[in-house]
């Protein structure tokens, strides 16, 4: 303690319990997303089902959206030099027999999606 009777180190162990609090916190939301995304793995893995469709999102919108993003990033890696021409085309390649997937089993696959 000091001359005004403040204990400091009282006051650092209140700044590391809330930074550990606030982490702590994090991990519980990141934990819950990984189980989310685990239960959902092994729903595709066990019956080939996707995920319920989130908001305005129709079922598979997010997955057609990944793969056209993922080429996107390929995309950028090979200007850089990171990835080759034939990365970005087996990557389109993938995303266009994802899009079929979906078609063929009954999923919607709006234009923006279909390259």
């Amino acid at each position: 303690m000091d001359s005004t009777n403040i204990d400091a180190t009282g006051i650092i162990a209140a700044y590391f319990a809330e930074r550990l609090g606030e982490a702590r916190a994090e991990a519980e939301k990141a934990n819950a997303r990984l189980v989310e995304a685990e239960g959902e793995a092994a729903a595709f893995a066990d019956g080939q089902e996707l995920p319920p469709a989130v908001g305005g999102m129709k079922q598979g919108w997010e997955l057609a959206a990944w793969c056209g993003e993922r080429a996107r990033r390929i995309a950028s890696a090979a200007i850089d030099g990171k990835a080759s021409r034939e990365q970005y085309d087996q990557a389109k390649a993938e995303g266009a027999a994802v899009l079929a997937w979906l078609e063929d089993n009954g999923y919607e696959v709006p234009a923006p999606f279909r390259g």
